[in-house]
């Protein structure tokens, strides 16, 4: 049980040590992910030097996305519009950049494209935080099942995420949203086979619920706990017969660590982890698969 990781609640707070090295790989992954960007930029900056006004350029193939950007709509926004809509906002946007800019409109454009793809890239890099966080958790679990003598049976999205872990008469998946809760549940744990959501739908095939929480800025960790807090409420509210419910955070302080212990042993949690605790994260996976 718990008790074998987690012998108090100071053992969850995660340490100065483990949060600069978080902070340090974020940087690295911003680094190699925001290079898309800044290539995009050049480019940008270099087809428009090759004309004369920003009318010029609204149908030339490959940066129409970006001076969709530039000009303040969002993917989505964009979406909303027809082409000929969307077309008359951009030249009208474009042009009141070229007034106010002057000689230096295309820079002006440039600038924005960043400004908004820099929102984007926000974005982004929070779900790469958090697929991390469950690949890390989905490798845990994957060598808690080889550690029995099982090879487990992994089945993986098309951009690399994992989304099932099957093992004789157990199925854990990932960011599901069962009907019944209709609410996304980070990790479900399930007795029998995976099939075409039927079992999915069945409150009596649930073993285990958890929550995974990979973001490493400790001003952001009361919220992320308090946001688990809330779908593990929702979790216990649906079911006649709770399963066991677990969480696992990255950035663990200590009052909040203190919450987590106190439902430990109330009963309200099962298991806790902190995931920058590699033997209270085998723990965790151990306990799981043990089910």
């Amino acid at each position: 049980m718990w008790r074998r990781t987690i012998r108090r609640s100071q053992d969850l707070v995660t340490s100065i040590a483990a949060t600069k090295q978080g902070f340090i790989d974020q940087a690295f992954r911003k680094t190699e992910k925001g290079s898309m960007y800044i290539e995009q930029a050049r480019h940008l900056h270099e087809t428009l030097l090759g004309v004369d006004e920003p009318a010029d350029v609204l149908d030339m193939g490959g940066i129409r996305e970006m001076l969709v950007a530039a000009s303040g709509f969002s993917d989505k926004g964009a979406g909303h519009l027809q082409k000929d809509e969307l077309d008359n906002a951009l030249l009208d946007v474009l042009t009141k950049i070229e007034r106010a800019s002057g000689e230096k409109w295309r820079e002006e454009i440039v600038s924005r494209f960043l400004l908004t793809r820099g929102d984007s890239f926000g974005g982004m890099m929070r779900n790469m935080i958090g697929a991390i966080a469950s690949r890390r958790f989905a490798d845990a679990v994957a060598a808690a099942v080889r550690a029995r003598g099982t090879e487990p049976q992994i089945k993986m999205s098309q951009n690399g995420k994992v989304q099932t872990i099957e093992w004789p008469e157990r199925t854990c998946l990932f960011d599901k949203t069962p009907r019944f809760i209709q609410k996304n549940i980070d990790v479900i744990l399930l007795r029998d086979a995976w099939g075409a959501g039927v079992v999915l739908e069945n409150p009596d095939c649930y073993l285990a619920c958890g929550e995974l929480k990979g973001g490493i800025d400790p001003a952001g960790a009361d919220e992320h706990w308090k946001t688990a807090q809330s779908a593990l409420d929702r979790i216990r509210d649906r079911f006649d017969q709770t399963p066991c419910l677990f969480f696992v955070g990255a950035a663990i302080e200590l009052a909040m660590a203190e919450e987590i212990f106190a439902d430990l042993q109330s009963g309200k949690l099962t298991y806790a982890a902190n995931m920058t605790v590699q033997e209270q994260l085998s723990g965790l996976a151990a306990w799981l698969v043990g089910l």
